[in-house]
């Protein structure tokens, strides 16, 4: 294994917390590039001296300087919205950034579990000439309950799980409706020229279970998801207020089951299967299915009964000659194991373990898979029982045969998170993650810069 130091920035203090708000894998985006400029968001607490005792959401930003084979970068410019306290000790209730290509606001969701829309847009053109404009607060709204155009939506009461994809000049939209083991996803189109969001409609639908999400990608006009789905067990005392709202169980990861695929090639309208077969069309018409139900003929990839070890929300990517890529785990042998699952470019699937490298727990930290500008894979794997941080790597010319370390470090503690955007132009990877905890208890967020080249 080849090791190099990476560049390493601080972003900020992580908030002391028993549950992890920072650097969790459902985050999309925690970090993102868009026109030569890098942003990432996180909360830190509130600073002493200030009223309160919760979290700050933070945005910052930085130029990535000319040069596709260094990291260099100017400094992190970042914008507190002191406005907002976020109090609740809840991993789930993070932040989420979109940047429109087309009209150059930026989107940001944050603090749900269950809970009413908090959503923040910048002015136009601020991510399309950045230097223009200083960094600070008044370039976004206050905290917003409702969509720009979208405006009396009921399902934007309980909110889960935001996520933002860029489609073109477009951004879309998706989240979690309902609770754990009881859920379904939206899915909303922001308009570049209109400035405005529409609602394409549920095309995941849950029946006494929730679809989770590996994430949403778009690559080369396809958009792709991925979902196990989790069964809905009625807890012990349903009458609960935040029944819904606990960290795990009795609706936990246990109740996870199978793998399941779709794609759309008319931006999320019309869905099909891996083989192609027509799964749903959100517009409708008479006798047309207009969701993607659990029973979903031709959905599921791999059948994998509930207690087999497998995470919701691990990882997903896709790769530029048309495959796609999934990391998630399983029990192999009864020992909890990484494994990857492929999709051949012909619609091909298969499943392979990954060795040479510390194997997770069954509810450890989540990790990523991305794919580099040469078409090679790499897994982002957080040491499920130790801080190290290590990546995998798959090669293209060999033909995926093996993923190999080829990095590895020690001091974190987070679900590493990639900037998709960032590796489609330059062979830097970065990524969004936290330390492990200092001899003071405390722990910083922080962006790792790997050079591709180097390793």
């Amino acid at each position: 294994m080849k090791l190099t130091s990476p560049s390493i920035t601080i972003l900020g203090q992580d908030p002391n917390r028993k549950h992890r708000i920072n650097a969790n894998s459902f985050q999309q985006n925690a970090i993102t590039t868009i026109k030569g400029w890098q942003y990432a968001a996180f909360y830190t607490p509130v600073l002493p001296g200030k009223s309160g005792t919760g979290c700050h959401v933070n945005i910052a930003r930085r130029q990535l300087l000319p040069g596709l084979v260094t990291v260099s970068s100017s400094e992190w410019q970042v914008l507190t919205f002191e406005d907002y306290e976020q109090v609740r000790d809840d991993g789930h209730n993070t932040i989420s950034i979109g940047v429109c290509e087309g009209d150059g606001t930026i989107h940001v969701a944050f603090d749900h579990h269950c809970d009413r829309l908090k959503f923040r847009i910048s002015k136009t053109d601020v991510a399309n000439d950045p230097s223009c404009h200083t960094w600070e607060a008044s370039l976004f709204t206050e905290t917003k309950h409702c969509l720009p155009g979208v405006e009396t939506d009921e399902s934007l009461k309980e909110v889960t799980y935001p996520r933002f994809v860029n489609i073109g000049d477009d951004l879309l939209f998706t989240y979690r409706t309902g609770q754990a083991g009881l859920g379904s996803d939206l899915l909303y189109r922001y308009s570049a020229s209109t400035h405005a969001y529409t609602l394409l409609g549920q095309h995941l639908t849950g029946v006494s279970n929730s679809p989770y999400i590996n994430g949403i990608g778009h690559r080369k006009g396809r958009l792709h998801i991925s979902w196990c789905y989790r069964n809905f067990i009625v807890p012990p005392s349903p009458g609960a207020a935040d029944a819904h709202q606990q960290q795990a169980g009795p609706n936990g990861p246990e109740n996870n089951y199978d793998l399941n695929y779709a794609f759309s090639d008319d931006q999320g309208l019309r869905w099909e299967s891996s083989e192609g077969k027509f799964l749903a069309c959100l517009t409708g018409g008479e006798g047309i299915e207009t969701t993607i139900k659990p029973d979903a003929h031709g959905a599921k990839v791999f059948e994998i009964p509930m207690g087999s070890g497998i995470l919701n929300q691990e990882g997903q990517a896709a790769d530029w000659d048309g495959g796609f890529w999934v990391l998630n785990r399983e029990k192999v042998k009864n020992e909890e194991t990484w494994i990857v699952y492929y999709r051949s470019p012909e619609g091909v699937w298969t499943r392979a373990t990954v060795d040479d490298v510390p194997q997770p727990t069954e509810t450890g930290s989540r990790g990523s898979v991305c794919i580099d500008t040469k078409g090679d894979v790499y897994l982002v794997l957080p040491g499920n029982s130790d801080p190290s941080l290590s990546i995998m790597r798959a090669r293209k010319e060999e033909q995926y045969s093996q993923f190999k370390p080829v990095w590895t470090w020690d001091g974190f503690d987070g679900e590493p998170l990639v900037d998709v955007q960032r590796l489609e132009t330059s062979d830097v990877l970065s990524i969004f993650t936290r330390t492990n905890t200092d001899v003071d208890g405390k722990r910083d967020v922080v962006v790792l810069d790997l050079v591709l080249t180097e390793l």
